[in-house]
């Protein structure tokens, strides 16, 4: 059984996660078109999204140990928490400060989320 204190971690990867897609594909211009990304604020925000992806196969692996579910709910909860944000173009719901210093914490978020859910999973 899955610890409940990590599914909010979960759901919170996901959305950053597609918070930083819409950076990746250019819809994010769509809602914040007087954004200005400087050049290592768009370089962190494509490793945390490159590292996201790594970390969540490992997460779901070390955690798959101790059982086949647990694995697949942090799997789930991702998948929820990226479909919701995308759903909902929750992107609008930001200003532009805090947008951008969502593309600044995102990698410092996804580690630590990570290492919480692998501790505490």
């Amino acid at each position: 059984m899955l610890n409940p204190i990590v599914f909010p971690f979960a759901l919170m990867i996901g959305a950053i996660t597609a918070n930083l897609t819409e950076l990746i594909r250019g819809d994010s211009k769509h809602w914040h078109p007087t954004l200005e990304i400087g050049s290592k604020t768009f370089t962190v925000a494509i490793i945390a999204y490159v590292v996201v992806w790594f970390a969540l196969l490992v997460t779901a692996i070390h955690i798959g140990d101790s059982g086949f579910a647990a694995g697949f709910t942090i799997i789930g909860l991702f998948m929820a928490g990226l479909g919701g944000y995308q759903k909902l173009r929750a992107t609008r719901f930001l200003n532009s400060n805090a947008q951008l210093w969502l593309y600044r914490l995102a990698l410092p978020s996804f580690l630590a989320s990570f290492t919480l859910i692998g501790y505490f999973a």
